[in-house]
């Protein structure tokens, strides 16, 4: 998860954003999903000291997006999704927030072979959209170091 900010945001020149830095800021939060959103908003709140100071529940993405251009406030955003113009997503400093997706069928209804698959796309679909995410690129390349080539020192591996 990062934060999404209006484009004239203070803190919009951060390339990371500090969580208690926003906490006066109203915050858009997504309803509960049951999976961890947005409990492990609130928790990396909580992490940071504080509650956030003003809240509203939202769900649609592309409203959501609007709201934040229009400087009504902030958001917990997943990092694959794209900015609206007006919109900057950003990381917040530190560790970032990690939040896992399930997929839920019934065992009576889908057979292993069907669920690896299903599996197998929708992993693909996300590794797809991440690669499609500027600021999730720029984060990941500062945040990861690049590998080294296989090899004995000196040598060059083609």
């Amino acid at each position: 998860m990062f934060v999404a900010l209006p484009a004239d945001h203070p803190l919009a020149h951060r390339v990371e954003v500090p969580l208690e830095e926003l906490a006066q800021d109203t915050w858009f939060v997504t309803p509960d999903d049951g999976v961890g959103r947005p409990g492990a908003f609130y928790d990396a709140c909580r992490a940071a000291g504080f509650a956030p100071a003003a809240e509203h529940e939202f769900s649609p993405l592309d409203q959501l997006q609007v709201l934040v251009a229009g400087g009504h406030g902030v958001s917990a955003i997943q990092a694959a999704h794209r900015p609206f113009d007006g919109v900057l997503i950003k990381p917040p400093a530190g560790t970032p927030l990690w939040l896992r997706h399930l997929m839920i069928w019934r065992c009576d209804s889908v057979d292993d072979v069907t669920a690896e698959a299903l599996h197998h796309y929708a992993a693909a679909a996300y590794r797809e959209l991440i690669t499609q995410a500027p600021h999730f690129q720029a984060w990941a390349n500062r945040t990861y170091a690049a590998p080294r080539p296989l090899g004995r020192p000196g040598t060059r591996v083609r």
